[in-house]
């Protein structure tokens, strides 16, 4: 009996000392340090810069060579702040070790005052008007007369410029700021490239499957009259994307190629955006939630499915092909059997009878309207423009990647509105007479 209560008291004197060790407070500081050098773009160090610590507040403020320390810290993962009047603020991370000396290193951006010019690229005239934003920075001017800009507080290092105006591409180009250089930057901009539009008189056509090989939803054929419009040539390439938009999503890169791997908000976007750049009344915009169009507006937008199959067709041209322009595929179209597994610069193959190429094959091209399976049922006879409402919007023409059943023109697929393809692009219209 007697020891069994030794061993109890033993055990319990055991068990106090342990608790006391892992809860002694000054552990966790000892050794525990913070320090850091603050420099220019240069490697120069900064003196006088207030570095704040959240979110245990500690402040230091730096020496002559730009050090800072923090001795003695609970170990964690803290932000750090670090600003000094004519110099960008700066945030960081750093991970404080126990037991352990951390050392991270921050660079701070002079903030200066710049001037230049955008001109033209080909006459070497400076270009009014143009409005120039650069990111993350919030004020926007625009250029005055000889192309003349001015921007004051403006980080130096590389920063991102978007340039807009008015008939040109737009232009973004990352810009090395030196704080020794106050004047004399440049920014060339080029003139657009031509959409090369087609007219479409309008008419009456038999819309559907005429041939008696289609799917269900290519059913029934039926009467169909539509308006004039005019529709692009060719699809729309990534020469005509990258000058609208200022980038390039496609994965087979070729500046004559069709834009591919886009989705439906993003087609929408171009047709706005190119419309904004030629002076022309944008289609699109967003009510209550979605986005509507004005088939009113002259500027730039998706075929509805009906003017899409009228134009593949030839219009009142048609010749009834099963393919857009011929009854043989291998004459207009790049599908799976002659596409080596890519797509092709437009208008290789032949065009169809109103002188449009590519309707069927190299990429589908997205439709205005949503898709439902049945609506050829109850569709309006005259400018039908698709659905109400839906969760996909149309897909026409076939693509590099499918055989010869899904090329035919009156061949129905659809897409949600987030997705996208290497096998997807579009094709423009605008209203017209």
């Amino acid at each position: 009996m007697k020891r069994i209560i030794l061993l109890t008291i033993a055990s319990s004197l055991f068990f106090l000392s342990c608790s006391k060790k892992e809860s002694s407070p000054t552990e966790t500081l000892i050794n525990t340090q913070l320090t850091g050098i603050v420099s220019d773009l240069y490697g120069n160090p900064i003196e006088g810069v207030k570095i704040t610590t959240e979110p245990e507040t500690f402040v230091s403020i730096t020496n002559q060579y730009g050090k800072f320390e923090f001795n003695n810290i609970n170990a964690g993962i803290y932000k750090i702040f670090a600003e000094k009047d004519g110099y960008l603020k700066n945030t960081t991370t750093a991970i404080v070790k126990y037991n352990d000396t951390t050392t991270i290193q921050i660079t701070l951006k002079m903030l200066i005052s710049i001037s230049g010019k955008v001109i033209d690229e080909n006459s070497s005239e400076g270009i009014e008007g143009a409005s120039i934003q650069i990111e993350n920075y919030t004020k926007k001017i625009t250029t005055g007369s000889g192309g003349i800009f001015h921007f004051d507080n403006v980080p130096s290092g590389n920063n991102i410029f978007l340039v807009i105006k008015e008939g040109y591409s737009i232009k973004k180009e990352v810009i090395f700021l030196d704080p020794q250089k106050t004047s004399g930057y440049e920014i060339k901009m080029n003139k657009l490239t031509e959409l090369q539009m087609i007219y479409v008189a309008g008419g009456n056509f038999i819309m559907g499957d005429t041939f008696g090989d289609g799917n269900f939803n290519e059913k029934p054929a039926h009467n169909v009259s539509l308006n004039s419009f005019y529709i692009s040539k060719y699809e729309i390439t990534q020469r005509n994307w990258l000058e609208t938009m200022g980038n390039n999503p496609s994965k087979f890169w070729n500046e004559e190629n069709p834009v591919e791997s886009i989705s439906w908000n993003d087609a929408i976007e171009f047709c706005n955006q190119r419309s904004f750049l030629e002076g022309l009344q944008q289609c699109y915009k967003y009510e209550e939630g979605k986005i509507v169009c004005d088939f009113n507006a002259n500027g730039y937008r998706l075929p509805t499915e009906a003017e899409w199959e009228f134009a593949a067709r030839g219009g009142l041209l048609s010749g009834n092909t099963k393919y857009s322009g011929s009854s043989n595929i291998s004459d207009v179209a790049w599908y799976y059997n002659n596409s080596g597994n890519s797509p092709h610069p437009v208008g290789l193959k032949i065009p169809n009878e109103l002188g449009i190429h590519d309707m069927s094959g190299n990429v589908w091209e997205f439709c205005w309207d949503y898709y439902d399976e049945n609506y050829y049922s109850n569709s309006p006879s005259t400018n039908p423009a698709g659905p109400s409402s839906g969760t996909s919007h149309i897909l026409r023409g076939g693509s590099w990647t499918d055989d010869a059943f899904f090329n035919r023109v009156y061949y129905r697929n659809y897409y949600e509105v987030f997705a996208r393809g290497s096998n997807v692009g579009l094709r423009v219209v605008r209203s017209g007479k």
